[in-house]
Parts: structure tokens; C-alpha cells; sequence
């Protein structure tokens, strides 16, 4: 399945739009970017924008990187290869790094191959990038610059998808598990714990039943609101997934671990997490009749403040439940 477009935690990657003419021009006419680009033309006219944006920059392959403040720069995976820019003013913050995990990843779910990359010497910033996303050196030569209108050195670098799992950093661990963002090549993964409908029917009003990939692949990626979620992992599977979204702690996990502590290890986790983030009070929500993670709620501190009559999508109807509340101060 082709992305058009997405969100990692951060930004929105989307299709280049005529609205984007300005900021690229602005963008690629500052040779302290275009310069250490091999095919981009210097100086860069509005003739050059109208056929990138309307004949090479094919939605699905070709991405606007947009932050809160609007356009920041280009992101290309076509034919196998990864190539991108920010503007100035997006530099130095993390967002190629953001932005080629996201693209790989949706890359690496649809069965794709090694990817190659490469940048000019002396290019430190796009050097420390794609060694942080797991691309390794293949070799070295000459390449023509053409802003500089010049042959410069220039690194070769190949990632495969087991090195791109590998460099995926973790956000935390726990003695058995280890906690990091989803991503797109986590989707098979998740999907296979949320077709069991003892999984599903214990999940809030966001998940229908029967499950859907499609459905299942919008949640396999960082997660972009307020708070976190992580994907679950044991000796590098996937086993559930953990949150605190806008203050309410949730969590799922795959039958083959129930019974063993992991909710609770991993509720651990996350709240120590979400208390040290700022939070002074954590919720959570449980159907009445899902007495295991009643058990695990309570086991942490949390208690009882009220109760719910909501539908359940995966029962198709209304079920009581009860509403739960753990204070910093009973936490620590």
C-alpha cells in the first residue's frame, strides 16, 4: 500500500504542492543547501520548480516535510534511493533523521529491498543522519555537484531492513522488555495481536471489529498527539502496545503473554515516564467484566472515581465499565 502521506511524531509528510513554489525557490537558491545536492540546479528558477512538482515529484515517492511552522523541506525515496533537504531554519532539529524513519519504514512493510543513499564529503550533518538510521558505507567516488557545477567526493551508503530495525532507537526499557514508537514495518506485527477478538473486545470505541489492516497500518506509526505510545517488545518482537494519550493510560497485549506480568511491568514503564513528563494525575478506563486489568490498575495504585456506559465497536453494544485515577503523589 503506497503512502501518499503520513505523520511521524513531529510532521506531516505530503505530496509537493504548487503552494510550496516560494520555499522550495528560497530553499535551493541557498547554496549552503543546494550545494551539497548532486542533480539540483543553481540558480534554481521557477521553470525548474514547475517541472520538479508536476513531472518528478510523484506522490507516494516524493514528500513535503511540513512541520508547525509550515514547509521545511524535501524528502525523495524513489527507485531504491533516499535523498532529502530542509531549509535552514529546520536544520540541526532532528527532523531528516524523523522523516527517513517514517519513509523507510512504510518502504520496508511493502517487502522493498535495500535502500542506497550517499552525501559529499564534508557534509558532517547528512553523514551522522543516515549512519543514525542505519545505513552502512559501500564504497566511495566522484560525483558531479551540479550547483557547483563540479566533481566532488562522494560516500555510497546501503541500509536493508534488518539494519533499519536495528538503529530504531528505544524510548525505554524494563527488566524483560524494551519500549520504542511503532512503525509502518510494525503492522503486520500489530495486526496479528488485534485479530484476536479476546484482544479487541477489551479495547476502547477506536477499534472495529473484525480488524482491518488498513485500519491497523494508521496506527503503526509514531505517534503524533499529546503523550506518547509505544510499541512493546520482547527479544525483539512485538508483543502489545502502551500509552498515556492526553493523560489516559492504555494498553493491549497479545494472549500468548497474558498471565506472565508483563502489563504491569509495562504499565510501570510508562507511568514513570508519563509522571516524569510533568503529569500530575494518570486515567484510565476498563470494561467492568475485564478483571485482569482490574487487577493490574489496582495493583499500581489507581482507584475507582466513577462509571461508564459506552458501546463497545468489537461487541456491538453497550457495556458498563469504570473510570480510574492514580494521583503522583500515591506514585511515588
Amino acid at each position: 500500500m503506497t503512502r501518499a502521506e503520513f505523520h511521524t511524531a513531529r510532521l506531516h509528510l505530503r505530496p509537493v504542492a504548487l503552494t510550496d513554489q516560494d520555499a522550495v525557490l528560497a530553499g535551493l537558491n541557498d547554496l549552503s543547501v543546494s550545494g551539497w545536492l548532486a542533480v539540483v540546479p543553481y540558480p534554481y528558477g521557477l521553470s525548474d520548480f514547475l517541472q520538479f512538482q508536476s513531472e518528478i515529484a510523484k506522490p507516494g515517492t516524493t514528500f513535503a516535510i511540513v512541520d508547525d511552522t509550515g514547509f521545511a523541506g524535501i524528502l525523495g525515496l524513489e527507485n531504491a534511493k533516499l535523498g532529502y533537504w530542509l531549509l535552514p531554519r529546520a536544520m540541526g532539529q532532528g527532523y531528516a533523521t524523523e522523516a527517513g524513519q517514517g519513509a523507510l519504514g512504510w518502504h520496508f512493510a511493502q517487502g522493498g529491498g535495500p535502500v542506497g543513499a550517499g552525501y559529499f564529503d564534508g557534509n558532517a550533518p547528512s553523514a551522522h543522519v543516515l549512519h543514525k538510521l542505519g545505513f552502512a558505507q559501500t564504497g566511495r567516488g566522484d560525483l558531479f555537484c551540479r550547483a557547483l557545477n563540479t566533481v566532488r567526493p562522494h560516500v555510497d551508503l546501503s541500509l536493508t531492513a534488518q539494519a533499519y530495525h536495528a538503529a530504531l532507537p528505544w524510548d525505554a526499557q524494563s527488566p524483560r522488555l524494551t519500549f520504542r514508537a511503532l512503525q509502518a514495518t510494525d503492522a503486520q506485527a500489530l495486526h496479528g495481536i488485534v485479530a484476536h477478538f479476546e484482544v479487541t473486545r477489551q479495547l476502547g470505541p477506536k477499534w472495529p471489529w473484525p480488524a482491518h489492516l488498513d485500519f491497523t497500518m494508521t496506527r503503526a506509526q509514531p505517534f503524533h498527539g499529546q503523550g506518547f505510545a509505544w510499541g512493546m517488545f520482547r527479544d525483539g518482537a512485538l508483543i502489545g502496545t502502551i500509552s498515556v494519550a492526553d493523560g489516559q493510560l492504555g494498553y493491549m497485549l497479545t494472549p500468548d503473554a497474558w498471565g506472565q506480568g508483563y502489563a504491569s511491568e509495562a504499565c510501570h514503564a510508562a507511568l514513570t515516564h508519563a509522571f516524569a513528563s510533568g503529569l500530575t494525575h494518570v486515567m484510565a478506563g476498563v470494561w467492568a467484566d475485564n478483571l485482569a486489568s482490574q487487577r493490574v490498575l489496582t495493583k499500581l495504585g489507581f482507584k475507582v472515581t466513577g462509571h461508564s456506559h459506552d458501546i463497545s465497536p468489537a461487541r456491538g453494544l453497550a457495556m458498563p465499565g469504570l473510570e480510574l485515577r492514580l494521583d503522583w503523589a500515591d506514585w511515588r
